[in-house]
């Protein structure tokens, strides 16, 4: 029988493949559709204007869903935000706050992911997040580094009131349920071009 990790293998390969046949063009048009979705629909439904609260964004690599948009929306209504930062492998992200003008630089692990250089350290009331393939149960398969996996559950145990969300094409839904293990963590929200999928 195949086990758990090499049906998130195969399936890493599969939509790996999907997400590289986007052009450069159609990442561009369907991330502001997402992000515009995200500002629309579900920012103000779980943020309150003037709030202390924090979110993450990432910077997309890998044709992922790109967050420029957001970005600016929270610069310019001085929403509080920060970016993850890698520090070790197998261990939970960093964040640094955001701010105008900032530098970013590769990872040291992976020098295609962008990384703030240096910057105060927060920790963030809301992760928005990349992903490879979703399903109806809000299960999330992300690219095996189980970055995110760590991070949530390390930030739960902070602060219980985190919420996860992640940005994604239609095209990642996957048809059936994708094999989880303990360490997969659930999300509360998922974004696509045209749906808002939640836990709820």
């Amino acid at each position: 029988m195949i086990s758990v990790l090499e049906q998130k293998q195969n399936l890493r390969k599969i939509f790996k493949e999907k997400r590289s046949q986007l052009t450069t063009q159609e990442v561009l048009a369907k991330s502001a559709q997402v992000n515009q979705n995200f500002i629309d629909h579900l920012l103000d439904e779980i943020y309150a204007k003037n709030s202390d609260k924090i979110f993450s964004i990432y910077l997309s690599s890998y044709n992922e869903v790109a967050t420029n948009v957001i970005a600016d929306h929270f610069h310019q209504n001085k929403i509080k935000f920060s970016y993850p930062k890698i520090i070790q492998k197998d261990r939970h992200l960093d964040f640094i706050a955001a701010k105008k003008n900032q530098a970013f630089a590769p990872n040291i692990f992976f020098p295609k992911l962008q990384e703030p250089c240096a910057g105060k350290l927060v920790f963030p009331n809301y992760i928005i997040m990349p992903l490879l393939a979703f399903d109806l149960n809000l299960s999330r398969l992300g690219m095996g580094g189980g970055f995110f996996d760590r991070t949530i559950e390390f930030l739960k145990k902070q602060n219980s009131q985190i919420i996860t969300i992640a940005l994604a094409y239609d095209v990642q839904r996957a048809d059936n349920m994708l094999p989880i293990d303990n360490s997969d963590q659930k999300l509360d929200f998922i974004v696509t071009e045209t749906n808002i999928f939640s836990a709820s």
